[in-house]
């Protein structure tokens, strides 16, 4: 039989190649087994079997100004012991990484009646964009700016509660969350304007825990992947286009645990 074998090489690889695909069979129906074993003895129907994480987006967001204190004070008081925390860090002029809802302030906060004369004209994802942009204050003249709801069709009743701007490092020392989520929106744009989000990441990941780092954007990615070593965040890619998919693919292993729609 050996002899056969080595007289017919084609032979002996359609052979081993038919052993190879049966032990990934094998595996496979091993594996998926195991796995259904675990989810059916879990009353959570997720992959794994494990409980889905609670993520808070700009905390009890739903109700309370996106980002604030109060927003995130409140999931803290009612919901499950190990809800993530979800902050969409924006930059300052002086470099400051705060939790705000986006790099253009107008509808999430009360800069235009703190600063009626500082609103500004960028390109913003290539589109020309009007409004108050975080990169126009420090961290200082924010200070006598206000959160507000994002969403006028929701109550106006905390408005009014003087809802400071936090910091990332005071969210992460206030709350000190099971999980901190951090969310990059406009890595580009900041770059554009010699502030670095790469280097205030890699600065403020010396005293805070971050566990989960999210963006649309492949080069930022590229730029930050290697630099957290082993220990950094898990990377999530979040598509925003329905183009950005075969893009993405190409590259997924190579930096990133996860999507988001």
């Amino acid at each position: 039989m050996i002899t056969c074998m080595q007289d017919n090489p084609s032979m002996f690889r359609l052979r081993a190649s038919k052993f190879l695909l049966l032990s990934v069979l094998i595996l496979s129906q091993f594996l998926s087994t195991q796995l259904l074993a675990q989810r059916s003895k879990s009353p959570w129907q997720t992959l794994t079997g494990e409980a889905p994480l609670v993520i808070a987006r700009g905390g009890f967001s739903g109700l309370f100004p996106d980002s604030s204190v109060t927003a995130y004070s409140f999931v803290s008081a009612t919901s499950v012991p190990d809800a993530v925390l979800w902050c969409d860090v924006q930059l300052t002029k002086d470099g400051v990484g705060i939790c705000f809802p986006d790099v253009t302030m107008y509808k999430d906060s009360n800069v235009q009646d703190a600063y009626p004369k500082r609103k500004n004209s960028y390109l913003l994802n290539g589109v020309p964009t009007q409004d108050w942009f975080t990169i126009d204050f420090t961290s200082k003249d924010l200070k006598s700016v206000f959160l507000i709801r994002g969403i006028l069709s929701r109550s106006p009743a905390f408005d009014d509660n003087r809802n400071v701007i936090s910091t990332v490092e005071n969210i992460a020392t206030q709350f000190k969350p099971a999980g901190f989520w951090l969310n990059v929106q406009h890595d580009a744009f900041y770059a554009q304007h010699n502030l670095s989000m790469s280097g205030f990441l890699l600065s403020v990941s010396k005293t805070v825990t971050i566990d989960y780092l999210s963006s649309p954007e492949l080069k930022f990615f590229r730029d930050i992947g290697s630099r957290f070593g082993k220990t950094g965040p898990k990377f999530v890619f979040r598509f925003l286009e329905k183009d950005d998919v075969e893009v993405f693919l190409v590259e997924f292993k190579t930096f990133a645990s996860g999507v988001l729609g």
